[in-house]
This record gives C-alpha cells, structure tokens and sequence, in this order.
C-alpha cells in the first residue's frame, strides 16, 4: 500500500511530477492500493485536476486501487464541471476514512487486481 499525502498549491508541472513519482512508485513497489491524500492542496484549477483524474486511472492501469481522500468542496466542483470520469475511483472524506476502507480492501477477495 502507498499513501501520497499532497500539501500546498497544485501547479501543472508540480502535478506531473507527482504523477511519475506516483506511477514509478505503484511499479516499484508492487502496490496493490494507492490512498492519494488532497486535504493539503490549498488550490487546485481545471488543469490539476485533470491531472489527478489522469493520475488515478494510470493507477488502475497498472493494476492497483486508488483512493482519492480529502477533496475539497472547490476541487469537487471542478471536477463536476469537467465532466470528469470518476467509474472506479474511490473516494472518502477523510484520510482515515481512506484507510479504513483500504485495510477492509485488503481481506475481500479479489479487491487487489494485480496477479
């Protein structure tokens, strides 16, 4: 399991940094589950969360979940307006709410997707 706590002011460049080091991260460590924390992301526009959407389906592709905690009423909002693609992606409130499910995640059958 990774947690990725992000903290501070999302810029594009930032978010593609966190995007490979989050993507090197899955394959390196064979990750099963991803809990990518936003509570500390103190704005985030339309192109950062695009990149957080692009960043949680790669996630999948290689196999793992993903689990979006701590989205701000703002960067909701954004993403509504976006239109964006969400199928597949969990989210919770609160970082322990993240982990919470990402623990109960570990014992069901079938909850990592990695062979």
């Amino acid at each position: 399991m990774l947690l990725v706590p992000l903290v501070g002011k999302m810029s594009r460049a930032r978010a593609e940094q966190v995007i490979e080091a989050l993507l090197q991260g899955v394959s390196g460590q064979q990750a099963s589950m991803v809990i990518v924390d936003v509570t500390g992301v103190s704005e985030a526009g339309a192109e950062v969360t695009d990149a957080l959407v692009r960043a949680a389906r790669s996630v999948r592709l290689l196999g793992a979940e993903i689990v979006i905690t701590g989205i701000r009423p703002s960067v909701a909002q954004t993403l509504v307006e976006l239109e964006a693609e969400l199928g597949g992606i969990v989210t919770r409130g609160t970082l322990e709410r993240g982990v919470a499910h990402a623990l109960s995640a570990r014992g069901r059958p079938g909850a990592s997707r990695r062979a």
